[in-house]
């Protein structure tokens, strides 16, 4: 989360060349793992119950998704709306309908203050589309399913490069994110039949992969992209991912455990959502309230002083939505699953 907030806070000069939006990425795999997990269970005790379960249990798991990540949604919308996010604006039913990463894979700049809502419209349209594959395909037809699924994500990046160039961002079509979710859905599927946490084979893979990735992403940047392979080097981060989220679940021990464990650390992941969610509008806010800060004076070694007061804002407005929005909900989310 904060590595994608100095991606879109920080000038270029001051974070160089790094992936800094990779943690993005980590977001989408380990939905894809949690949510397939989720999914999976509902189908075991649903199966075993003997009687008919998919209505139900569909019912409820959007239930609780859509308390979890609508309702903090559509209050961030709101604050940017008021606070003048053009886009939002002029296009407010594209992003309440949840179909906002269409709209902005076509617009030749991402959109002041609303830049981030291709990925939650792409969590959205997941959340719709992953019961019933989960829920009604074939468990012997599964995991080759979820490799066609993930295979849509390089497919995609190649279709948009070569057939369709009035497409500016190829990242927000919702294909090229099925690699995340696909490679987080097959660790589910693995360890549901028995592979254990922090597998060495799997852990080997994923380094295999990073290297891969930090290769190509190196020819990525110095402008000579390696034809092909270029497609697969969002995929490759999505081993490497799937590798993480397993031994994450094994645990850390030594100093990465006791950072990890650190109430700061825990704290900003409390808040993390709030923060995904108002980090994009947060410059915009402050440019109505504090409009000082955008003195020519704050854009060079001052420029700390506006981003710490952006991190304080959003910090603020995350705590805020968690204390007030967030946790009141969780009641309802901890409610007892349907027979």
């Amino acid at each position: 989360m904060l590595g994608v907030i100095w991606l879109h806070w920080a000038p270029y000069a001051w974070r160089g060349p790094l992936p800094f939006e990779i943690g993005l990425y980590f977001f989408l795999t380990l939905t894809g793992f949690l949510i397939t997990r989720v999914l999976l269970r509902d189908r075991d005790q649903g199966e075993a119950s003997g009687g008919p379960w998919r209505r139900p249990a569909l019912r409820f798991f959007l239930k609780k998704r859509a308390i979890r990540i609508l309702i903090p949604c559509y209050a961030a919308m709101l604050f940017a709306w008021i606070f003048g996010a053009p886009d939002i604006r002029a296009h407010p039913f594209v992003y309440l309908l949840h179909v906002a990463n269409f709209h902005i894979a076509m617009l030749p700049e991402w959109p002041s203050g609303t830049a981030h809502y291709w990925t939650l419209a792409i969590q959205i349209q997941f959340y719709l589309l992953w019961p019933l594959v989960i829920y009604f395909v074939p468990r012997r037809a599964l995991v080759p399913v979820l490799v066609v699924f993930a295979a849509l994500a390089p497919l995609t990046r190649w279709l948009t490069l070569h057939h369709f160039p009035q497409v500016e961002h190829p990242g927000a079509i919702s294909t090229a994110a099925a690699d995340y979710f696909g490679a987080g859905a097959l660790l589910a599927v693995a360890m549901s039949r028995g592979l254990k946490a922090g597998d060495r084979r799997l852990g080997r893979a994923a380094w295999v992969a990073f290297v891969l990735y930090a290769v190509l992403y190196v020819f990525d940047e110095a402008g000579r992209p390696v034809a092909g392979l270029r497609h697969f080097q969002q995929t490759l981060v999505s081993v490497v991912f799937a590798g993480l989220i397993s031994a994450t679940l094994r645990g850390f021990g030594g100093l990465l455990g006791k950072i990890l464990d650190h109430p700061a650390i825990q704290h900003i992941g409390k808040i993390s959502y709030g923060l995904y969610l108002f980090h994009t509008s947060m410059p915009l806010a402050m440019g109505c309230v504090l409009p000082f800060l955008w003195h020519p004076v704050f854009d060079g070694p001052l420029l700390a002083v506006r981003l710490i007061v952006l991190g304080l804002g959003s910090w603020g407005i995350a705590w805020l939505c968690w204390r007030y929005l967030e946790q009141p909900m969780d009641r309802f989310r901890q409610a007892k699953r349907p027979a």
